[in-house]
């Protein structure tokens, strides 16, 4: 087997390796059942790196995030061009819908709004 291959997974890359700030994140993608891999990562280009998880990523959904910002990126948009930011500052609401909308964008289905 090769040892690159990645399960059919959401690519998490953490930037400054911590990962505990974001759980709300994380959980949001759990509740719509789709997995979710994370890998430590050096670089400071937090968007770069989303979109490059989504390259890494068979479900074609990458997610970048440092201390302060999360970034959620999918294969097929421009590099510069994420589809959703989140600041440290925002909500524990609005940080689990963003895991949702991630994972449902994974499964074809319409995102969450901030009214649900």
């Amino acid at each position: 087997m090769n040892s690159n291959h990645i399960a059919p997974a959401i690519v998490v890359a953490a930037i400054d390796g911590t990962l505990s700030d974001w759980n709300d994140v994380l959980l949001g993608i759990e509740e719509e059942g789709i997995p979710f891999v994370v890998q430590a990562q050096a670089s400071d280009d937090i968007v770069h790196c989303a979109w490059q998880a989504a390259r890494q990523s068979p479900l074609l959904v990458g997610i970048a995030c440092d201390s302060e910002t999360l970034v959620v990126h999918y294969k097929n948009l421009p590099a510069s061009a994420p589809l959703f930011t989140l600041t440290y500052h925002q909500d524990n609401p609005a940080r689990r819908r963003i895991g949702n909308n991630a994972a449902r964008l994974v499964k074809g289905l319409p995102f969450r709004d901030g009214h649900s």
